[in-house]
């Protein structure tokens, strides 16, 4: 079995990751900004369809930038080829090197399998209100990020205390022996967490078939875990319903961090999310002021 703990932190921080790792790979690689380019997959693959692959896409990244270099080169009057200027560029290199470059890169790292989850990430997570998680949330892990939501939702809600506003203070993870801490999740928690975020994110209908085909496929290529690419494949052709999701919650605190997972993967803004969530609440036996609590720290999670 693939770690599902791993993948979940994946998910949630891969956004972040892909501008640290391409502008590292683009430091190493010494190619004119290649790495950068390849930290572009994950974009290049939703706006693309899949077309051709992740070798067909560095193609066209290529392609793109040599006709932006062959633009230059008439605009300021040079007489050199295109071809030639990207050689200079790039230590002497042709295009179609730099493409040959590029597919070794994607066989042999993992910069491009990090940049499709970054793509998988913004299908999961991504909106029509265009938020996402940020700041301190988007650092401390996957477990750690619902359960520490969770917790401070369910320390307010026990309280009696005003709704949790959007300036609090940096998220950290849940204290041992509180139930959410990420030393109490298993596994199969972080799976559930994932279903969860997952349905959440479907319930609109705006995960596109296309781009999540190409994405998938994409990491395919790019060598990453074939189980977890092949359940995740499977959870995202056919998403999880309330009642399997409920079957997860073997407690108040699980129940609540279910809740928070699907709650994190969107900003309810159109009818069919507000009832998911409306409906995994209820299921799940959770009081309307403790989802208040929940539904006002996830805010407060993104930007």
């Amino acid at each position: 079995m693939f770690n599902a703990k791993s993948l979940l932190d994946a998910l949630v921080s891969a956004g972040n990751q892909i501008g640290a790792q391409g502008g590292q790979q683009g430091a190493q690689g010494g190619s004119g900004g290649l790495g950068g380019m390849l930290g572009n997959i994950a974009q290049q693959v939703q706006q693309a369809g899949g077309a051709g692959g992740l070798t067909g896409m560095a193609g066209q990244i290529f392609g793109q930038a040599t006709q932006g270099v062959q633009d230059a080169a008439q605009k300021t009057g040079l007489q050199q080829g295109a071809t030639d200027i990207v050689g200079q560029l790039s230590g002497g290199k042709t295009p179609e090197q730099l493409i040959a470059q590029a597919k070794g890169m994607i066989g042999n790292n993992q910069l491009a399998a990090g940049a499709l989850l970054g793509g998988l990430g913004a299908l999961i997570f991504g909106t029509s209100a265009g938020r996402s998680i940020a700041g301190s949330a988007a650092k401390v892990g996957g477990l750690a990020l619902v359960g520490g939501l969770a917790y401070k939702a369910y320390q307010n809600y026990q309280a009696g205390k005003p709704l949790l506003g959007a300036e609090q203070e940096a998220l950290l993870p849940a204290p041992a022996g509180s139930g959410f801490e990420p030393e109490a999740a298993s596994d199969a928690n972080a799976l559930i967490f994932i279903r969860a975020m997952i349905a959440a994110s479907a319930s609109d209908g705006h995960i596109d078939d296309a781009e999540r085909g190409a994405i998938l496929g994409g990491l395919r290529e790019a060598g990453f875990d074939p189980e977890a690419n092949t359940w995740l494949a499977n959870e995202m052709a056919k998403p999880a319903s309330v009642d399997e999701l409920v079957e997860g919650a073997e407690s108040p605190e699980l129940a609540a961090q279910i809740y928070t997972a699907a709650r994190i993967a969107i900003n309810p803004d159109k009818p069919a999310e507000k009832d998911f969530l409306a409906g995994l609440a209820g299921s799940l036996g959770l009081d309307a002021e403790l989802v208040a609590n929940i539904d006002a720290a996830a805010s407060a999670a993104k930007v």
